[in-house]
């Protein structure tokens, strides 16, 4: 191995996020806009027959499959959660990547739905209900800091570092709109999100 070697390795190199493979399950999710008297956000309600957050606010999406790239996975559950067809939505672009405390990157797209003609899977949405980006610009979520805490799973010769283990705090948003709350990820998602188009 010499310097000409290293140089090769990093001359094209693209970027990842370090321990992508092993340590984090990778999403995408889609932000559906939708106009409806004024511009307004999609969510869904996720079945009560799911393991996970039954009953949960959430947007479309889920699991990235093997060989497929985040957008098309994106696209992929969102028009099987949604029940819809590729001419009835336009793809706007792609946001920011949410890298969370828990091991998740999550993949975020935008896309706009030019036609009300849903066909939901019931076995992953309950329902679906619409809140004007509007309510979003006003009203700034509540917001909470949880504590994680770190320790090792099993003993080890390092126990001695345990000590040295970093808590962390992780702010925890919430909205809520006419009795429904949005909260975690998605809000999070929606936070930023409406940062970012109006500032």
């Amino acid at each position: 191995m010499n310097l000409d070697f290293i140089k090769n390795i990093f001359r094209q190199r693209e970027v990842k996020i370090m321990g992508q493979e092993e340590e984090y399950k990778r999403y995408s999710v889609v932000i559906p806009i939708v106009y409806d008297d004024e511009y307004k956000i999609l969510f869904e309600v996720r079945s009560h027959k799911l393991k996970f957050q039954p009953g949960d606010i959430s947007l479309p999406g889920g699991k990235i499959e093997k060989g497929e790239t985040p957008k098309e996975a994106a696209l992929r559950e969102f028009k099987e959660e949604i029940g819809i067809d590729n001419d009835s939505f336009e793809f706007i672009g792609q946001f920011d990547t949410l890298v969370t405390y828990h091991g998740k990157i999550i993949y975020v797209f935008v896309v706009f739905i030019k036609e009300f003609n849903f066909k939901l899977s019931t076995d992953e949405v309950d329902e679906i209900f619409l809140v004007p980006i509007s309510f979003f610009k006003e009203n700034i979520p509540d917001m909470y800091y949880a504590t994680i805490s770190a320790s090792f799973e099993k003993e080890n010769k390092y126990e001695r570092m345990n000590q040295r283990l970093l808590a962390s705090k992780s702010p925890i948003y919430f909205y809520e709109y006419k009795g429904r709350v949005i909260w975690g990820i998605t809000a999070k998602i929606i936070y930023n999100f409406i940062k970012e188009i109006f500032t």
